[in-house]
């Protein structure tokens, strides 16, 4: 706390005046980022006419997650639910829990769209799909991040060129035509 109290320029009473505890302080961070990731995810599905343009949002919203929340990010990823004791969570824990579902939620709807409208294959599972997605997306996310360098240099490509050839791929692994 003390760290936090220097970085931040707020004395340790004022933070204590908001939060609990170091923990405390994370899950909110956490929650920060996952509201944003949510708006985003909703906003790229809701405001793009069709099932490609909507994928294509949704990647760009999880490239911002990734950029602009990183500490929610890897909380996110290394955090197994299963574990937690669910009667005793905080309203920041239970809400964050609470946006994950919503999040899977609008991804698996998003998925089950594009199966209704011939994009997505029949035999795709929508809500199996969301989480093998965000796995793909957030590894190559994370890829083109660390070795930017080297993939530019080897394939003689921008970080963004190599996304989007990434983006594609993946997407190509449940739908019906290929892009």
């Amino acid at each position: 706390i003390e760290d936090i109290s220097k970085l931040s320029e707020y004395s340790r009473r004022t933070i204590y005046a908001y939060y609990e505890s170091k923990e405390d302080i994370l899950h909110h961070i956490i929650e920060k980022g996952l509201i944003s990731l949510k708006c985003e995810i909703e906003i790229a599905v809701q405001h793009n006419d069709n099932f490609i343009d909507q994928y294509k949002a949704v990647c760009m919203a999880m490239k911002k997650y990734h950029n602009e929340c990183p500490h929610s990010l890897e909380h996110v990823n290394k955090t197994n639910a299963a574990n937690f004791d669910f009667a005793n969570l905080s309203d920041t824990e239970k809400h964050i829990l609470e946006l994950g579902k919503d999040i899977n939620d609008i991804l698996a709807s998003f998925i089950e769209k594009g199966k209704e409208n011939g994009f997505v294959c029949q035999d795709v599972v929508p809500m199996m799909t969301v989480y093998i997605l965000w796995s793909s997306i957030s590894s190559l996310i994370t890829l083109a991040k660390t070795k930017e360098k080297f993939i530019c240099r080897q394939f003689s490509v921008s970080e963004n060129e190599f996304l989007e050839y990434g983006f594609k791929q993946i997407i190509n692994s449940i739908l019906k035509v290929k892009i």
